[in-house]
């Protein structure tokens, strides 16, 4: 039995680096993923891949058969019910509420999603992409952060975030807090971040914060016989 190779390489996964993005529900952690997406960072969206893996077999039978046809949506006449999608906004209800529940939901995804990232960074660093951001609210629960060599929080204040959600997903304020006390708390979280970068209102110098961030964290490649310390500031 053949054992993996250790990626070569200044960055934990080789030659690509990974910044992984956290914060509370609002904050604004995709605008500053795609802030990043925008200067060559391959983007990865842990609510996506998760979404994702919930239409997916096996994943997605593995769920029915723990929670019941009760989070199926209802299907067309002539549809076959056992081609049903799962009602997501159910089983949240119901995962959110029951840390038994979430804690069964992240046994059956959580694995592949780790997968999926992985192969992600891989095929980033064969396309010669700069590098990956990865934005999962999760990040240090699920212990992705293992995947990262820097970890961002993305801070702003409560009531900013819990409008900014309510306009624009239309969740309720409880819905908002239910989901934040089913995750760990947001000051152990900002302890453990490499860098906090506060999101407070004005989109333009938030988005130019993150990206000042990456530059200086990653500098430009030098030319060629030049090296450079990969690893700037740590």
């Amino acid at each position: 039995m053949h054992r993996p190779l250790k990626p070569r390489g200044p960055w934990v996964n080789g030659p690509t680096p990974v910044v992984g993005l956290v914060g509370g529900i609002g904050a604004g952690k995709s605008v500053a993923a795609f802030a990043l997406a925008e200067i060559g960072l391959h983007r990865l969206d842990a609510d996506e891949v998760g979404h994702a893996l919930l239409a997916q077999r096996p994943a997605r039978d593995l769920v029915v058969d723990r929670f019941g046809p009760g989070i199926l949506l209802p299907t067309p006449e002539g549809v076959d019910p056992s081609e049903a999608e799962i009602d997501r906004k159910v089983l949240a209800r119901i995962v959110f509420t029951d840390p038994a529940a979430r804690r069964d939901l992240e046994a059956i995804v959580h694995p592949s999603m780790r997968k999926t990232f992985d192969r992600a960074i891989r095929r980033a660093t064969r396309n010669g992409q700069v590098g990956v951001v990865l934005d999962a609210a999760i990040l240090f629960e699920a212990g992705w952060n293992t995947l990262c060599d820097a970890v961002l929080f993305i801070d702003a204040p409560l009531d900013r975030r819990v409008a900014r959600v309510v306009a624009e997903r239309g969740w309720t304020a409880e819905e908002v807090e239910a989901r934040e006390r089913a995750q760990a708390p947001l000051n152990g979280k900002r302890d453990r971040a490499n860098q906090v970068i506060v999101n407070d209102g004005d989109p333009e110098a938030f988005r130019a914060a993150v990206t000042a961030w990456w530059s200086a964290f990653v500098p430009p490649r030098p030319a060629r016989g030049r090296p450079a310390d990969p690893r700037p500031g740590r």
